[in-house]
């Protein structure tokens, strides 16, 4: 088929043609954009966000020749997880999406700005970047962005302050989940677990076993997050124990005068303080408290008792005093201070029914119970029957208790006088003295006759046959 006329004929390969066709294609060669960088991953900025604080989260190396980037939150990039899409345009646009908070920013080098991180924000974001110019499609890139609660004062729970030996203490760190590091300190000092410290698996719960002396201090928490550091305050442990022993203050015995106000105090050497019941005479006491105070009465001598309990260790201790009346001096009584001969005295000791011994003195000299002298069972009452001269006399009575002896004054009882001395006649006593005397007066004068005898010789003689015939 022949060429129509007018058409164009491509020229020959060759010739000067070629020569610009090659120098057409080393010129294209030359004018060929470089491939795009393509981002490899997402640096955070700063690395550990704070709540309240913001974050940068920027896609590196930084890419080139984008024309559009859009972020997710969320690994999957759809409509539903779009934060926003932004433009490098001049100006850049930046289109929002649905996953939008209003607290979002893009930025030249497709980098997103978050203000005012909250613990919502925590999770994975995605960014999605257009590079028309690269050779292959740029892949996704997704990173974890944590949120970091600036973490307040932990408090330290334990399970007793005052724990006894050989018990077990529980001890609760009170903190923020976010706190990634627990420690616990005895004393200002850091401590690990061994055979009687243990931890729980988050570090949160310290249990102390076979609690002893050395475990007693202050205990603390330490908590840790890459924002911030805070420590509780000191929760004091103490080792509970006794009481071993008691004691009662003033020791005993105690003697007191009735109507005394007086007080006794139990000590007792225990951790935690002891609680203490008061008991007279093995009866309890309504009062509590480590002191007793009262006033002395007969109704409340006698052997008081207080009881120390602790109520951690369980252990308790007594002590034990008695009270005493301080005697005063007793006071005899005779039902007579004269008594006739043959007739019955009877003397009484008055004194306090707290004297646990009576005894009598008959002129300062003991005397005891005998067919004439008789006792009361309580030996307060001395009887004497038959009374003759021998039982004239001063009477007293000494009365004696574990704290006091006391003696009355002396009661002087006398011999009365029979019924016919009162009348005029004479008793057979006085009888008896006129008789004696009329002897000795007969006595004397035969005496002095025969005394004058010898004298006057002859004379005498007549006289006395004159006289005494």
């Amino acid at each position: 088929m022949g060429r129509r006329p007018g058409s164009w004929d491509p020229p020959t390969w060759g010739g000067p043609w070629k020569r610009l066709l090659l120098a057409a294609s080393v010129l294209g060669s030359c004018l060929q954009p470089a491939p795009a960088q393509t981002p490899v991953s997402i640096v955070l900025t700063p690395p550990s966000p704070a709540l309240g604080g913001g974050v940068s989260l920027a896609p590196q190396p930084t890419p080139q020749n984008f024309v559009s980037c859009s972020w997710y939150r969320s690994a999957i990039t759809d409509d539903k997880n779009l934060i926003l899409s932004y433009y490098p345009l001049t100006p850049p646009v930046q289109q929002n999406g649905s996953a939008h908070t209003r607290r979002e920013t893009a930025g030249p080098g497709c980098v997103l700005h978050i203000a005012g991180l909250t613990l919502s924000d925590n999770g994975s974001y995605t960014v999605k970047i257009e590079i028309p110019t690269a050779t292959i499609p740029v892949p996704s890139i997704t990173v974890v962005l944590p949120v970091y609660e600036k973490l307040a004062k932990p408090t330290v729970t334990a399970s007793k302050t005052q724990v006894p030996e050989n018990g077990t203490l529980t001890l609760t760190c009170n903190t923020s989940p976010s706190a990634d590091t627990v420690l616990w300190l005895q004393n200002g000092s850091y401590i690990a677990p061994n055979k009687r410290l243990g931890l729980s698996p988050d570090n949160r719960t310290l249990t102390v076993q076979n609690f002893t002396w050395g475990d007693a201090g202050t205990y603390q928490c330490e908590v840790r997050n890459p924002v911030s550091t805070e420590r509780s305050e000191p929760n004091t442990v103490t080792l509970a124990y006794g009481p071993e022993s008691a004691r009662i203050d003033p020791p005993g015995p105690v003697n007191l005068t009735l109507g005394s106000h007086f007080t006794l105090t139990c000590v007792a050497d225990s951790v935690p303080a002891p609680s203490y019941s008061w008991f007279l005479n093995g009866n309890k006491l309504p009062q509590t408290g480590s002191s007793l105070t009262f006033d002395l009465t007969t109704l409340n001598l006698g052997m008081y008792k207080c009881q120390a309990d602790n109520p951690v260790t369980g252990l308790t201790a007594n002590a034990e005093i008695e009270v005493l009346e301080k005697l005063a001096k007793p006071m005899v009584t005779p039902n007579q201070n004269q008594v006739p001969e043959n007739g019955t005295l009877t003397l009484t000791c008055n004194t306090s029914p707290s004297a646990d011994t009576v005894l009598w003195l008959q002129n300062g000299s003991s005397i005891a119970p005998n067919k004439q002298l008789g006792l009361s069972p309580d030996n307060r009452t001395l009887t004497v029957q038959n009374f003759t001269w021998g039982d004239t006399g001063t009477y007293q009575c000494e009365v004696r208790n574990p704290v006091s002896t006391e003696r009355s004054e002396p009661s002087t009882v006398t011999l009365a006088s029979s019924p016919a001395d009162s009348g005029g006649g004479l008793s057979p006593g006085a009888i008896a003295g006129i008789v004696i005397g009329s002897l000795a007066a007969a006595a004397l004068l035969g005496g002095l006759g025969y005394v004058l005898l010898r004298k006057t010789g002859g004379r005498g003689r007549r006289w006395q046959q004159t006289h005494l015939g």
